[in-house]
């Protein structure tokens, strides 16, 4: 892929460019080529921008390969969604997706529940340059008795649907990186990479990862999707997308 201007494709009578096309986060403005967007034209009207980088490059598919995109090219497509965040402080933002306040009551039972809060899970060991976070038994089996004690039944709990969990700090202890990952399938992460490819393993699903990160001076959060079998590659993709940001950003 390259980025001339000139290079363009038509397709049912459209005519698909790498022409840059504004897009609008509060006062900022960004002007991405068209073949960065989802549908390789441009932002959707009245919502957050949607983008696609394409494993393991990490940049737009060629334009208009979008309509006709193989099933191997959908399981490399990476999402990237960005939104100015300006009904709430930036500052903070993972922490409380990283919670239950925002979502529950106070003083309710349901706001302690450990599955749903970074800060009741326990820290494990790294992997690929990233910490996991666990649900931590101990406190879950006193949630448990405490829902057992408000609603007379015991919570509704299938660990194998619970998300893992990964977080990277900034080095004033601050979430920088919030990942959460739907688990594997019998061990099976539905994918495997041969070469430049992801090919099905056999599972009956594909587990997915989805990566949160913030631009704290602009105000924009980003929820980056792919699969789980792209988490070592989280740090490559997240620089991906920090770069893109940065490179198309006219003001």
């Amino acid at each position: 892929m390259t980025e001339n201007s000139a290079e363009s494709r038509t397709l049912d009578g459209y005519t698909y460019t790498t022409k840059p096309v504004v897009a609008e986060f509060g006062p900022h403005r960004l002007a991405f080529p068209a073949n960065y967007y989802d549908d390789q034209i441009g932002p959707a009207i009245g919502g957050g921008v949607g983008l696609t980088l394409m494993w393991p490059g990490l940049q737009a598919a060629p334009p208009g390969t979008r309509p006709t995109r193989s099933m191997a090219d959908h399981y490399r497509a990476i999402g990237v969604l960005i939104d100015y965040v300006d009904a709430v402080p930036i500052t903070g933002l993972l922490e409380r997706i990283a919670s239950t306040e925002a979502i529950t009551p106070e003083g309710s039972v349901t706001r302690r529940d450990p599955t749903r809060r970074l800060d009741l899970r326990i820290p494990q060991p790294p992997q690929f340059g990233i910490t996991p976070y666990a649900v931590d038994e101990k406190k879950m089996a006193t949630y448990s008795q405490e829902y057992l004690k408000e609603f007379g039944e015991l919570p509704i709990r299938n660990p194998q649907s619970e998300k893992d969990w990964y977080v990277e700090r900034s080095s004033d202890g601050k979430v920088k990186t919030l990942i959460r990952c739907s688990q594997p399938d019998d061990g099976l992460d539905g994918l495997v990479v041969e070469g430049d490819l992801l090919v099905p393993d056999g599972a009956r699903i594909i587990a997915d990862c989805t990566h949160d990160i913030v631009d704290l001076n602009d105000s924009i959060s980003m929820t980056i999707r792919y699969p789980r079998v792209l988490l070592k590659d989280w740090k490559a993709i997240e620089d991906a997308v920090r770069t893109m940001m940065a490179r198309y950003r006219i003001r």
